[in-house]
């Protein structure tokens, strides 16, 4: 989704939202009104998270590389 990024910003990327899903997810299995396990909960938003920040990083343009062409100058 975000096209082409340098190794550093893809791991920043998938480290946030790791985070704030994981979080997300803690907080809805924290929450007395939903029944839910805090274990599920943790689970379900590292799953998200995981699935998140692979929609996010991945490149779903399908480019060709192409060559290279130069025209040598004679000496």
């Amino acid at each position: 989704m975000l096209g082409p990024l340098p190794a550093l910003h893809k791991y920043l990327l998938v480290i946030a939202a790791l985070v704030v899903c994981v979080g997300l997810g803690l907080w809805v299995g924290a929450v007395p009104e939903i029944p839910l396990n805090l274990r599920v909960g943790l689970a379900a938003g590292a799953a998200a998270g995981i699935a998140v920040a692979f929609v996010l990083v991945h490149d779903f343009h399908q480019r060709q590389g192409r060559t290279a062409r130069a025209r040598r100058r004679p000496h």
